[in-house]
């Protein structure tokens, strides 16, 4: 998710913007029709433009206010807090319209903090829940112990290749930062390097996934090359700012083509934060 789609997606924005045209309209209906005093020549004009103009910011901020629904999704605007938001808001902005002379530097302080407060609020959205894809796999045939599948890596070429077993996961080994790098924008480093398969067998203790011997791995993997994660394998304690140096290889059963008309396709993402995740999309 880029920033701007991420703007756009937080409510608080949007009530910022509809408490702006609020107060706006609020300053316009307490102040005088015949302000400023050139308009006194003649008032009926001037009682005209007062309303026009109050009717059209307090359109604007009905039309900000349905924004912070529809646009982020009805569910995100369930927050008390967003309510004492925009009353804050509406307060803030009608005090800098209709006494702007008394507090206009205040005023511009205060801006510049909220501005300063939203834009490290939206950053460390974006640091926390921000994602990379790093290729996907659709399933092309499964059945009988059998899974035939295409790797479409974000770069590089795609490849098909037949596995054993009904369980695929791919081989990607990750550098994952402190919560402190990531939030100043770093995102985990990750190395695709292949995927492999595994079988569900029931034993006398239970159940276990035992891997095949069948896999792929690429000839150039994605992502950093080796010699960068060796060396911060190696030395992963003294590097500062890194969490952890790690493989991930999380499993995710395919589902039988015999009974799915449509080819499956799975999403596989590096979390900024750590972790893969394998959605079906």
């Amino acid at each position: 998710m880029d920033f701007n789609t991420l703007v756009l997606q937080s409510p608080h924005i949007w009530l910022v913007v509809s408490g702006l045209f609020c107060g706006a309209a609020l300053n316009r209906a307490s102040r005088s029709a015949v302000y400023p005093r050139w308009r006194a020549t003649d008032p009926d004009r001037a009682r005209t433009a007062k309303w026009m103009f109050f009717t059209l910011y307090l359109c604007l901020a009905v039309v900000a206010a349905l924004g912070a629904v529809f646009v982020p999704g009805p569910e995100q605007i369930l927050d008390l807090g967003l309510l004492y938001l925009f009353a804050g808001s509406t307060v803030f902005f009608f005090l800098v319209f209709r006494f702007k002379r008394t507090i206009g530097l205040l005023a511009v302080i205060l801006a510049i903090a909220l501005a300063g407060t939203l834009m490290l609020f939206l950053q460390s959205l974006n640091a926390f829940t921000g994602e990379t894809e790093i290729a996907q796999v659709r399933v092309l045939d499964a059945r009988g112990g059998r899974m035939q599948l295409e790797i479409v890596p974000a770069q590089g070429e795609s490849v098909i290749t037949e596995l054993s077993g009904s369980y695929f996961a791919p081989v990607v080994r990750v550098v994952i930062f402190d919560d402190y790098v990531v939030f100043l924008g770093a995102k985990s480093w990750y190395r695709f390097e292949g995927v492999t398969s595994f079988e569900m067998e029931k034993t006398d203790t239970g159940v276990e996934y035992r891997q095949q011997d069948t896999d792929y791995y690429f000839p150039s993997p994605s992502g950093i090359t080796a010699k960068l994660w060796n060396f911060y394998e190696r030395y992963e304690t003294r590097i500062p700012g890194v969490r952890s140096v790690q493989v991930e290889m999380d499993l995710k059963r395919v589902q039988d083509t015999r009974r799915v008309r449509e080819l499956s396709v799975y999403s596989l993402r590096i979390q900024n934060d750590g972790g893969l995740q394998i959605i079906e999309i």
